[in-house]
């Protein structure tokens, strides 16, 4: 975007966009427990039982208590293939847990499922970065010099030269989106660690500058 701007004669208005690649440092694991049992009180007790042996797994493996948090509860009963009468219930209890030392994501996986055994449930990883601001000074110093760029190239065109700069705006990008990673039902014998990479994330921003022309 680029336009001459009535408000402020002799100067030229563009749009510069900056955009970098970080390696995230923070994961936020969704996982629970899932039992099935006759009665809503035995698939509550399994449930309830195997939820506090994961969540012992987890701190025991250096997750702080602040960042485990209650994200699903819930009994449903289960009906026969008529759907008329009650075959048993299923109870489940989920919790969302902030991985700060994310080479550890793969470990606590492993460890909640060694700790629930057959009743380990995992719905997803995201990965992000924590502190957005201490990286985001290189994406904003990309993003002046594209707009720097683009002006030198519509002045360049029009037979004028590009001064200094008169006004800076930054443009809200809805900051740098999680990296999602999907699982269902996870077993608990696997013979293998599990295996989590992080990938890299984009960040991003945009500014609108305003540039005196000669």
């Amino acid at each position: 975007m680029s336009t001459l701007d009535s408000s402020l004669p002799g100067s030229i208005t563009v749009k510069g966009d900056g955009r970098i690649k970080v390696k995230p440092d923070t994961a936020t694991l969704n996982i629970g427990v899932q039992a099935t049992a006759r009665s809503a009180t035995e698939a509550l007790t399994q449930a309830n039982s195997s939820a506090a042996a994961l969540i012992a797994a987890l701190k025991a493996g250096g997750v702080d208590g602040d960042d485990i948090a209650t994200s699903g509860l819930s009994i449903y009963p289960q009906y026969n293939q008529g759907g008329v009468a009650v075959s048993a219930y299923q109870a489940s209890n989920n919790v969302t847990v902030v991985v700060r030392d994310i080479s550890q994501t793969g470990p606590l996986i492993d460890a909640a499922a060694g700790s629930a055994g057959e009743h380990i449930t995992v719905g997803g990883v995201s990965f992000f970065v924590d502190d957005v601001e201490a990286v985001m000074g290189q994406a904003r110093a990309e993003a002046i010099d594209n707009a720097r760029k683009r002006a030198q190239e519509y002045a360049a065109a029009a037979g004028v030269t590009v001064g200094a700069v008169r006004q800076i705006s930054e443009l809200s990008t809805g900051g740098p989106q999680p990296i999602f990673a999907r699982a269902a039902k996870f077993s608990a014998m696997a013979d293998a660690p599990t295996p989590v990479e992080p990938g890299m994330q984009d960040i991003s921003a945009s500014v609108t500058v305003v540039f005196e022309l000669a």
